[in-house]
């Protein structure tokens, strides 16, 4: 993926984005269909009519896609893990599970619940098929929608990680050995093995003289097996991470009155504490944060907060460095408060597990 995300909107209050790349697919499927597809298999329509239904198959395969990611990220809710956004991008769809399952039996449903969501889209395109027989533009696009959802729901049941059959594979493994890790090694080194197959078959149609199939396979081929690549790098470095908790690592810090004076937060505390936030108890007694560099600028005087803002990240004892790390990320900071029951505990610093991160990676 580019990197470069459009938000949509929200469903179940996971956000929806749609990643540049997408556009591609979009006109190549549009252009397909309009000018290919629907002109040879139903002649006579106006050629507008046939960008316009083409338009609507795009879409709607992606909503497709959509619906099996809703699938994996409900599933995985339902088991308490967080799912905060679902990307559609050039090869698909992807949501963002943000932790591993708890048990192979959790891996398992959350796996086989986006291929189970198409399988069931596919048969209700078959009964809108059977339903409207008539041989025209509608019929083609339902049709389309039927095959296209089965494929979806088909391919992804390949035991090859990171696609849903070899997730399946993986909580396989997990259940037999007990061991993620090594569980995820085996399923990833599948995917490599499927990536390199479909890119070598797409060399056989291009050879052929099937060229627009060949490139696709290629580039699908790499897809996978990059994402297999990095699909486990990233299972490792959580797996490793998680296994240790904020309590652990957490350094004592005290707060400082909303009244205090910024140049006693510089001189006196910033010394000893060495942090780039300072947790303040603000008038409304909740806590709030103050970056050291909005100090910079403020006189001695000023009470400290006048530059304080709610806490809006922290994590608390019990949850693990992953979970610290990950946040540390979204925030854009090297070092979090630990609160727990309203009650300042200390501080997480990046630099305090430092070795850990190195060791993950």
């Amino acid at each position: 993926m580019s990197g470069k995300k459009i938000p949509l909107f929200k469903i179940f209050g996971i956000q929806i984005n749609l990643d540049f790349s997408w556009f591609i697919v979009f006109f190549l499927i549009t252009f397909t269909f309009a000018t290919g597809f629907f002109p040879y298999q139903y002649p006579g329509y106006n050629p507008i009519l046939y960008w316009i239904v083409s338009a609507v198959a795009a879409v709607l395969l992606f909503v497709s896609v959509l619906l099996h990611e809703l699938g994996h990220s409900l599933v995985a809710r339902r088991f308490g893990i967080p799912v905060k956004e679902i990307d559609l991008f050039i090869f698909g769809g992807v949501a963002m599970i943000e932790e591993e399952a708890h048990s192979p039996k959790e891996e398992f449903l959350i796996a086989i619940a986006g291929p189970i969501v198409s399988i069931i889209l596919g048969f209700f395109f078959l009964i809108l098929a059977l339903f409207y027989p008539k041989d025209d533009l509608i019929n083609g696009l339902i049709n389309y929608l039927m095959y296209a959802n089965f494929l979806i729901g088909i391919f992804n049941l390949i035991p090859a990680f990171p696609l849903d059959g070899g997730r399946i594979l993986r909580a396989f493994l997990w259940q037999k050995t007990g061991d993620l890790l090594k569980a995820t090694k085996v399923a990833s080194d599948a995917g490599k093995l499927f990536g390199i197959f479909l890119a070598i078959l797409g060399f056989f149609y291009i050879i052929a003289g099937s060229f627009i199939n060949g490139v696709w396979l290629i580039l699908i081929g790499f897809f996978v097996y990059n994402a297999a690549i990095n699909n486990f790098e990233a299972s490792k470095f959580r797996l490793y991470l998680s296994r240790y908790k904020v309590e652990n690592f957490m350094e004592p810090i005290k707060p400082v009155f909303h009244d205090t004076p910024v140049g006693e937060i510089l001189s006196k505390h910033y010394p000893t504490q060495k942090t780039e936030h300072f947790v303040v108890i603000g008038k409304d007694g909740k806590f709030h944060v103050v970056d050291v560099k909005k100090l910079k600028d403020a006189t001695f005087l000023e009470p400290v907060g006048k530059y304080a803002e709610e806490v809006k990240c922290y994590v608390s004892p019990f949850d693990n460095l992953y979970k610290a790390y990950r946040l540390m990320v979204k925030c854009n900071r090297k070092e979090l408060p630990v609160i727990y029951k309203n009650t300042l505990l200390g501080i997480i610093r990046q630099n305090s597990f430092k070795h850990l991160l190195e060791a993950a990676k």
